[in-house]
């Protein structure tokens, strides 16, 4: 379980770090600050069922996708985004990004984004280029669906199909369980 203070350093360059663990909040929300480089990996298009995120951009520039609109956040802007409501964020910048997020309820958020850095990890992957990495990714999520789910039928079809090929391939996305570490 994610503490507060914990840094995921992700292979895309990406950190995300853990400025106020659930357990510390009470469990009422977590918060973290996520530093986006240039082209970082984003989260497909999404939704979470039944808590809100809000983004606080504190350097650079962080576009996010509300319900299909696009907006680029500037130092001091801030976005929320309400339960069930689909929206994704990007860096498209050349620069990097520093940004505030907040899930509330936490529903788990810090160990999802602990179970993605602790899997690639040990599976020795290193590159966001690694074709297993979709794959991994995909089944991560899936074993979340109470943090974050597939918001449109293109993201829940692709990603039931990477992370159905992950096991046909018998990649093994829990960490500890006997399987082919591919």
């Amino acid at each position: 379980m994610a503490r507060s203070g914990d840094r995921f350093e992700m292979i895309d360059g990406s950190v995300y770090a853990v400025t106020k663990s659930a357990a510390d909040a009470g469990g009422e929300y977590v918060e973290m600050e996520f530093t986006l480089p240039p082209k970082a990996v984003s989260p497909p298009p999404h939704i979470h069922a039944e808590l809100s995120e809000e983004y606080e951009v504190i350097e650079g520039a962080l576009d996010v996708m509300i319900d299909g609109e696009w907006q680029t956040l500037t130092p001091g802007q801030s976005a929320a985004i309400a339960p069930g409501t689909l929206h994704t964020f990007k860096n498209r910048t050349s620069g990097t990004v520093r940004v505030r997020n907040v899930h509330r309820p936490p529903a788990r958020f810090e160990d999802y984004i602990q179970r993605i850095h602790d899997v690639l990890a040990a599976r020795g992957i290193t590159s966001a280029r690694d074709p297993r990495v979709p794959i991994y990714l995909s089944m991560v999520m899936l074993q979340y669906p109470e943090t974050l789910a597939p918001g449109r039928a293109p993201e829940r079809i692709g990603i039931k199909a990477m992370a159905g090929l992950g096991r046909l391939l018998r990649f093994d996305a829990e960490l500890g369980a006997p399987g082919r570490l591919a």
